[in-house]
């Protein structure tokens, strides 16, 4: 287990700096902002300005109602998890077939994995920047909540947004309960605007406390 300290943040811009520059060519994390916040797909294409901002609007949605906002490494990994008995309501979008891929189904796996009475951490976004030389942080954060979710007998929840974060999190011990496809239709795999487009693949991955 690695020592690296878990920390609240305690510069949010900083903290804000290193999940925008994490996020910053992922055309997943755009279209899941460009959903949730009912902006057009074509918005978040047109300026990575405007990209940014949309994932800085989500970054402060959860922050602002209570998630744990947390850095370890000197702010080379930030995270955002909600918590047992206090998640952040999240409101409908306006598309209902992303509603039911998205919101209906991974409840109703949540439900069927995490036995009846379990509490549960959700990991809303984590990541790395890219040009820290800082190593071991990404572990030092899983670490840090897989011993949490242990001794408080909790479970992890989490949706991965491409395969590297699937494999990343394999690793750490979670396990993929759902497979699903999100922005058909939409989309392309590489986030492009297609009527035809076979859109993005999500995982929603649970780790249980042993």
């Amino acid at each position: 287990m690695t020592t690296m300290e878990v920390t609240p943040v305690e510069d949010v811009e900083r903290a804000c700096g290193t999940l925008l520059a994490a996020f910053h060519d992922s055309s997943a994390n755009d279209f899941l902002n460009c959903k949730f916040q009912d902006v057009p797909l074509e918005e978040t294409l047109a300026s990575h300005s405007r990209a940014d901002e949309l994932t800085r609007n989500t970054i402060m949605f959860y922050v602002d109602r209570g998630a744990e906002f947390v850095q370890t490494g000197d702010y080379a990994t930030v995270a955002i998890w909600t918590v047992p008995h206090k998640h952040v309501a999240v409101d409908r979008t306006k598309d209902e077939r992303f509603n039911a891929v998205f919101l209906d189904e991974s409840q109703r796996v949540k439900e069927r994995v995490i036995p009846q009475g379990m509490q549960y951490y959700y990991l809303f976004m984590v990541g790395r920047d890219p040009v820290s030389a800082v190593k071991g942080s990404v572990r030092a954060l899983f670490d840090h909540y897989i011993e949490r979710a242990n001794r408080e007998n909790v479970a992890l929840v989490l949706e991965a947004i491409s395969d590297h974060a699937r494999d990343v999190y394999e690793h750490f011990g979670f396990v993929n309960y759902n497979t699903f496809k999100y922005g058909a239709g939409e989309v392309d795999s590489n986030g492009h605007l297609d009527s035809n487009g076979d859109g993005h693949t999500g995982y929603l991955m649970i780790y249980l406390p042993k």
